[in-house]
């Protein structure tokens, strides 16, 4: 799996966590010896959307987890 690392830029933090295109395509390659079509990577995409649902509920609990 592709790691993530979390930059901060002291002038503003635009996005804490991306999936792009690239890496999905990457991970592609890895898995099933090609990249994506474009018809796949929008299936991916809404399977990424369900499984990141209840995304708002993971960040109140990393808050918590830190501000204990």
């Amino acid at each position: 799996m592709l790691e993530k690392k979390l930059e901060c830029n002291s002038n503003s933090m635009k996005d804490v966590f991306v999936i792009s295109v690239e890496d999905i395509q990457n991970i592609a390659l890895k898995e099933i010896g090609r990249k994506l079509s474009n018809d796949e990577l929008h299936k991916v995409k809404k399977g990424i959307e369900f499984g990141l649902e209840f995304w708002e509920d993971i960040v109140i609990c990393a808050i918590k987890e830190i501000t204990k």
